[in-house]
């Protein structure tokens, strides 16, 4: 499903550029999208880094951006 279809993106694009979130604006929304991106990632052997990377270091980097973005 979209797991493994978000997986072989990030295999063939690499994850430098990625933010892993889950769409619901349109059709059948799965809210555990995002988690089972990671799960089929750590089935696949990527590194817990890898996983990091994706579903959280890039949108804090993205968010980031701008001023008014403050983690807790």
């Amino acid at each position: 499903m979209f797991a493994g279809r978000a997986v072989d993106m990030v295999e063939v694009y690499g994850n430098e550029r990625i933010w892993m979130n889950c769409a619901c604006d349109w059709g059948v929304s799965d809210p555990l999208a995002v988690p089972r991106t990671a799960l089929e990632m750590r089935r696949r052997g990527h590194s817990a880094e890898a996983i990091d990377k994706l579903i959280f270091q890039n949108p804090r980097k993205f968010l980031s951006q701008c001023p008014k973005f403050k983690l807790p």
